[in-house]
């Protein structure tokens, strides 16, 4: 398994690598053969990857997210995901260069640098602690690509303003199309917060009561950070739906959202302790 491993660790930066190649050529060009195999290709990727990671976790006693580097694959595999679900659902392929580069990017980094080790904290082998981080780091990577479809939406919508459309932005899907992916994609990613939230807070309690834990999480400065985030978004998704709130509102509140969900995260992982620190 080992080699299997250590095959896909390689196969994987390769795959991402062919997939942005292809979608290039799909918004450039707009060839036929292009747009038949860039889904398939990112979906094989990500199949592939899902593999990999499910073999990582089987080998090792873990979910491969104990360092660094394991959470930069998780990270690339999150972001492709979600990419190809908001492409399957709204039908459109012209983003997908812009989101499965960042995908590459984490991967690389990953493949370049990752160690995988069974001497881990004992509670990393939890079962609750998998599907907690796997759904708060699916609903992050889908605040991240809401962010992408944001600052997309506000480039194009100024440069329409000023009736100077270049090649880039004719390529891109109209307003109508990225407004759309722009709400999906915070749904998406409001939803899993709202999961990972509710299992963690499951977990947690559960080690309270058996007395592993003596911690307080309702204090916990990562707990206070993800809640302000779910509130942020929340309120969001709110003005969208109860008060209508235009697109262009919504695409600079998930900009201006996910830089501060960036900051918090720095501050929360290098400034102030938290339990959700192990080793």
């Amino acid at each position: 398994m080992q080699v299997l491993l250590q095959l896909l660790n390689v196969l994987l930066p390769l795959g991402y690598l062919s997939a942005v190649v292809v979608y290039v050529v799909l918004y450039t060009t707009r060839a036929p053969w292009s747009v038949r195999a860039a889904t398939v290709l990112a979906r094989g990727v990500a199949a592939t990857h899902a593999v990999y990671l499910l073999l990582a976790t089987v080998a090792f006693g873990h979910v491969p997210m104990a360092n660094v580097w394991e959470a930069f694959s998780f990270v690339a595999f999150a972001l492709t995901t979600v990419y190809l679900i908001l492409e399957w659902r709204l039908r459109d392929q012209a983003t997908g260069m812009f989101l499965l580069a960042p995908a590459l990017f984490f991967q690389v980094m990953s493949s370049a640098f990752v160690t995988h080790t069974r001497e881990v904290e004992e509670i990393l082998r939890s079962s609750w602690f998998g599907l907690h981080v796997t759904a708060a780091l699916l609903g992050y990577a889908a605040f991240a690509i809401a962010a992408v479809y944001g600052l997309l939406y506000l480039m194009l919508y100024r440069t329409l303003k000023g009736k100077h459309v270049g090649l880039v932005f004719q390529r891109l899907p109209n307003l109508e199309i990225l407004g759309k992916l722009n709400v999906s994609a915070m749904i998406f990613g409001w939803g899993n917060l709202t999961l990972g939230i509710v299992i963690g807070v499951v977990w947690v309690a559960g080690l309270e009561s058996s007395g592993r834990l003596e911690s307080d999480f309702l204090s916990d400065p990562r707990f206070l950070s993800a809640t302000a985030v779910w509130v942020i978004y929340s309120i969001c998704l709110a003005g969208r739906y109860a008060f209508k709130w235009p697109s262009r509102y919504l695409a600079g509140i998930a900009m201006v959202t996910f830089g501060l969900l960036l900051a918090s995260s720095f501050v929360v992982n290098f400034v102030v302790e938290s339990f959700h620190s192990f080793g």
